[in-house]
């Protein structure tokens, strides 16, 4: 039976990670794959589950057109929360899309019926997503793991980033600023933006006829966000508000099936009593 943790020595740590024994030396210095030192020389040795590991986390997984890379040594501990989380790079010749896999302290330990480790499974949830042509450039896709399997979130807690979602390939919609418009948190206000991909940042642009606007301003009551099954927060805000923005582009489709964002003629709209309302705030008694 194999012994995991046996010692290799550094020609053999390079060999199978198929490097020079120089790299070795440097990723040790780097602290990307550490040694263990033995004897009064400091000889070398690593343990070969690690050089396994790093071989796992660090080699591309090359599906279709995309290399998919991990961000990380697999799952981390998750900052101020018990739980785990994986970041995944996928990438092309043209885009470059972030996945984020989150474990919870319970389900870390959910291994019952479970055929592949959720590593494996991640790496499945991403080439479902290729073969689907649901990924564009800039985009981020957060899951979190249960029942044995990823179901993707908007949005969740322990996601830090500003919430955005493509419109069409080289034009997304983005969540910029947003706050609540009293101490009671009765409502929100969410300042979305139209961003396109110039080289290689995302810009924001101008919309509207004459391009007057620069950004986007909703306004949400709160209630609407419960009535939706959203948390009344910062993030259920950005979520709905970034949906509306979607609906909103769709609506300048015309009778080619064209859309532009220069058909939109306004640069604020509410949710209040069930309905949106194009060029309105929000009640004063919601704001006031």
């Amino acid at each position: 039976m194999e012994v995991m943790d046996e010692l290799l020595n550094i020609n053999e740590a390079a060999e199978l990670i198929n490097v020079n024994p120089e790299t070795l030396r440097r990723w040790d210095k780097e602290e990307k794959l550490v040694s263990i030192r033995v004897n009064d020389r400091g000889d070398r040795r690593y343990r070969k589950s690690d050089v396994l590991k790093f071989i796992k986390y660090n080699k591309a997984v090359v599906y279709k057109d995309y290399s998919i890379n991990w961000d990380s040594d697999g799952f981390l501990s998750m900052p101020a929360n018990f739980g785990l989380i994986g970041r995944i790079i996928a990438h092309n010749k043209e885009r470059w899309v972030g996945f984020a896999f989150a474990i919870s302290g319970f389900n870390s330990f959910e291994r019952i019926g479970i055929k592949d480790t959720p590593d494996e499974k991640a790496i499945e949830k991403i080439k479902e997503y290729i073969d689907k042509n649901k990924i564009f450039d800039g985009d981020t896709f957060t899951f979190e793991f249960r029942n044995g399997s990823y179901d993707e979130l908007q949005s969740p807690d322990w996601w830090n980033g500003k919430y955005s979602k493509s419109l069409v390939e080289g034009l997304r919609i983005e969540a910029t600023v947003t706050h609540p418009t009293t101490a009671r948190v009765l409502a929100w206000r969410v300042i979305l933006s139209f961003k396109s991909k110039q080289a290689d940042y995302w810009v924001s642009n101008t919309f509207g006829l004459n391009h007057q606007f620069h950004e986007y301003f909703v306004w949400i009551d709160a209630k609407e966000l419960i009535a939706n099954g959203l948390p009344n927060t910062a993030k259920g805000a950005e979520v709905l508000a970034v949906d509306f923005g979607i609906k909103r582009f769709e609506e300048t489709k015309d009778e080619n099936g064209n859309r532009d964002i220069t058909r939109i003629n306004e640069n604020n709209a509410a949710f209040y009593e069930g309905k949106w309302v194009k060029d309105s705030l929000l009640p004063d008694k919601l704001t006031s």
